[in-house]
């Protein structure tokens, strides 16, 4: 049986619409049945709404650079399952996540107390195999929020929050504060704590927790910070300082990806690197420097094809969505762009339209085969969707092929799932130029 019919028989933290309810007590006795494999593990252990993906990437780059051997566990994944589990660049193999699957799934069938979710079981799966593969360092995204997240059973060596705002707001509440509540549950007693958010209402809250557990709290603009930011051809260069007891500067770090926001993204990577460097002696200056430079964030506004120009990027809340849409504008001013549009149901959809009506953008909505999709009724939006597609990748392909000028740029957006289609339809267009 394929990997993904064993692990569909288990509630999905990312497909259901109520998790409030979920305990870390179910993966914590699955992995006790298996030595809890996770307690060895030197980790870095990564939240927030926006980016924490991207430092995750980040980090996994700067400790390979420096000979570390470092294990990589993100999600969701773009196209098949392995991609959240990965040792020195290299997804998980097929026949290593069935045996550790297989061997989960026997465990639970012969215990009736075991009740774990699909995420509990890759998540006991990536543990296990980080420790059986001997990492220096397990860099770990986590899942949905944090308090409640499969992952949050670490100890880690640092966390890290990244950018708060409003998302899964059905599971981790309608406002900032409520939300930053969520994820501030990542942080450890007495394990330092990095963050890049600056709005007051989350600095407040991350304070509070931070202080209960006597963790000490860095934060950008404060503890460290990024001048003399300036543009690149292929994204940007800045001066980094650590205003610690010793100061510690680097100067000229580059980032290469169009997206501003990876700087500051980054600058929680590079702080978490010096944080770590007496454990890690390798990390020098340098090493941090070319393992930024070498950065790339699979599926983040990602070009997966020149003639047409087509983009896709997963951004699905509002925040990330004007950031894209204007992103877009600024990289490619003289282009025609059309984004293809693929929500899920749970997502802020009247928010996400006010911000395409802003800028003018009219999109073709394309209804994945999936029952969480958002599926527009007839006439809705009318100023910002010009037409729905359920579900039909060959009427798809004909609508865009019919949109192809010399100046087209058709920007996938919205929804991981949607990543398939668009380089599907990228390759296609590959394939005829070859």
């Amino acid at each position: 049986m394929m990997i993904t019919a064993r692990l569909d028989r288990f509630i999905n933290n990312e497909t259901v619409q109520d998790f409030r309810h979920y305990s870390t007590d179910h993966i914590r006795n699955i992995l006790d049945r298996f030595g809890t494999p996770h307690q060895s593990l030197h980790a870095v252990h990564i939240a927030g709404t926006n980016g924490k993906g991207s430092v995750a990437h980040m980090l996994n780059g700067i400790f390979t650079e420096a000979g570390y051997t470092a294990g990589l566990y993100t999600s969701p994944h773009l196209l098949t399952v392995n991609e959240r589990i990965i040792v020195g660049n290299s997804p998980i193999p097929d026949k290593d996540l069935s045996l550790l699957i297989d061997e989960i799934i026997g465990c639970v069938d012969s215990d009736e107390s075991l009740n774990p979710t699909y995420f509990d079981i890759l998540t006991a799966c990536a543990f296990r195999y980080f420790h059986s593969r001997g990492i220096d360092i397990a860099i770990i995204e986590t899942g949905l929020g944090g308090r409640l997240d499969s992952t949050n059973i670490v100890t880690p060596l640092c966390s890290i929050i990244t950018d708060i705002s409003l998302d899964h707001a059905h599971v981790l509440g309608g406002t900032l504060p409520l939300i930053a509540r969520e994820k501030a549950g990542i942080i450890k007693p007495d394990v330092y704590v990095i963050t890049s958010n600056l709005d007051p209402d989350i600095i407040a809250v991350l304070n509070i927790e931070a202080r209960s557990k006597k963790a000490p709290l860095l934060r950008l603009s404060r503890d460290f910070s990024t001048t003399g930011i300036t543009g690149t051809e292929t994204g940007f260069r800045y001066d980094y300082a650590f205003n610690g007891r010793t100061r510690h500067d680097i100067s000229g770090l580059e980032i290469n990806h169009p997206m501003e926001k990876q700087v500051s993204n980054s600058s929680c990577a590079v702080t978490a690197s010096l944080l770590l460097r007496n454990r890690f002696p390798k990390i020098t200056d340098d090493v941090i420097r070319d393992g930024l430079q070498h950065f790339s964030a699979p599926g983040r506004f990602q070009v997966l094809c020149g003639h047409p120009l087509v983009i896709f990027d997963p951004a699905h809340n509002v925040a990330a969505m004007r950031e894209m849409i204007g992103l877009v504008r600024v990289r490619y001013p003289r282009r025609h762009v059309l984004p293809v549009l693929t929500l899920m149901r749970d997502k802020d959809i009247g928010g996400i339209m006010d911000v395409l009506e802003e800028h003018r953008m009219r999109v073709l909505y394309f209804a994945i085969d999936d029952p969480r999709c958002y599926l527009p009724e007839p006439g809705s939006h009318p100023r910002v969707i010009t037409r729905v597609i359920r579900a039909d990748e060959n009427e798809l392909g004909r609508a865009l092929d019919s949109e192809i000028c010399v100046d087209s740029l058709f920007f996938f957006i919205g929804s991981f799932r949607l990543y398939g289609t668009a380089r599907g339809y990228a390759q296609r267009h590959e394939a005829k130029c070859s």
